[in-house]
């Protein structure tokens, strides 16, 4: 395991040392899985633009009296999955906006009305975001939350939210949205039900590399543990 001043060296690499680390690191990935690409047709369904939490880089966010705010209904959601298997699609991936007037439960109807209308797509959805949402609006704690929206149909989730896992960073820019130690327990719970999940980075904006280094060691971390 490298020293976290040896991981910063390598984060600052540039020019030659750079090129020298990337070499170094695509001989790693071809000497553990090789030179064979693999992947999913999959399709984002956005089932809601509306939201409020208001983090400072969003250009998705739309409020409810505005024109391009929308809300699509079950019916529409199940449309769209079906169009996609019909294509080849194995996955949709669900995300929306935190709606102040979509109730906890209906991310459970979400995830139904897809397996309903097409039983072998992988439902990848709802961020820790609107996990907690979720929970919060139902009053029920994340586990039990999680649980019940497994068994309307979701198979995993998109480990979104997560920007800089750094509470330093998340105070200038997502003020209002999860706590580091929150998306950590969200992220936790799923995987110990079963639910796997991916997670994000956004980076080059008021971040700087030793928070890279602390959100990849808490991905780590919880990889680890999980």
């Amino acid at each position: 395991r490298l020293t976290d001043a040896q991981a910063l060296a390598l984060f600052h690499a540039d020019g030659p040392a750079l090129d020298a680390l990337c070499a170094v690191a695509d001989d790693v990935r071809k000497s553990v899985v090789g030179d064979e690409v693999t992947y999913i047709v999959t399709r984002n369904i956005n089932f809601t633009n509306v939201c409020y939490t208001g983090c400072r880089f969003c250009a998705f966010a739309q409020r409810r009296t505005d024109a391009d705010a929308y809300t699509l209904s079950l019916d529409q959601v199940a449309d769209r999955a079906r169009q996609a298997w019909e294509v080849g699609a194995v996955e949709v991936c669900m995300q929306g906006g935190i709606h102040p007037d979509l109730p906890g439960t209906a991310y459970f109807d979400i995830a139904r009305a897809v397996k309903e209308r097409v039983p072998g797509m992988h439902v990848h959805a709802f961020s820790p975001m609107e996990v907690v949402n979720g929970a919060t609006r139902t009053g029920l704690s994340i586990r039990e939350w999680l649980t019940a929206a497994k068994e309307a149909g979701l198979d995993s989730i998109p480990g979104t939210a997560a920007e800089i896992l750094d509470d330093e960073v998340r105070w200038v820019l997502t003020k209002g949205k999860l706590p580091t130690a929150t998306w950590i327990e969200v992220i936790t719970t799923a995987h110990e039900l079963g639910l796997r999940s991916s997670s994000t980075m956004m980076y080059g904006h008021v971040d700087q590399p030793r928070h890279w280094l602390g959100h990849l060691r808490t991905l780590a971390s919880l990889q680890q543990r999980t």
